[in-house]
């Protein structure tokens, strides 16, 4: 060692001796944030199954005048986007929305898919001459009614 390496030396003992004693705190603390880590992702993937598993389907019947415009078309697609919010804790891809559209007997049918938990907003009409039914049991379809301030239809 020579002359000038050692008050570098000097200025790196103080340093060392910290290091070695914060070294097994760190070592812990890098363990716990793997291991929080780990859990965070499990329960989303668990929180994602679970509104995966539990889905509401419903179903917009056009009229036969049906003729939207962009600005029904604009004010529905932000009304589905609004889905996400409305499922609140679950995490964005248990939280999408599926549109799906099927023909049956030469008619076609547009369903939406989306979490339970956002079953509200799944079921508010988003257009003027569309009707939204929602699906209750297997293959049973009923229609949404909205009743007046008087409770009457």
């Amino acid at each position: 060692m020579s002359l000038p390496d050692l008050p570098f030396d000097e200025q790196l003992a103080p340093l060392r001796s910290a290091l070695g004693a914060v070294a097994p705190y760190l070592t812990a603390l890098s363990v716990l944030g793997a291991a929080v880590w780990v859990w965070w992702t499990i329960r989303c993937a668990a929180l994602v199954r679970e509104a995966l598993a539990d889905r509401v389907q419903v179903e917009a019947i056009p009229t036969a005048t049906f003729d939207p415009g962009e600005g029904e078309v604009s004010r529905w697609a932000r009304q589905l986007g609004r889905v996400h919010y409305a499922a609140a804790g679950v995490p964005a891809r248990g939280s999408a929305v599926r549109l799906r559209y099927t023909a049956l007997d030469g008619k076609m049918r547009c369903y939406l898919e989306g979490p339970a938990a956002a079953a509200a907003v799944l079921n508010m009409p988003g257009f003027a001459e569309v009707e939204i039914r929602t699906r209750h049991g297997q293959g049973d379809i009923q229609p949404i009614r909205f009743t007046g301030p008087g409770g009457t239809p």
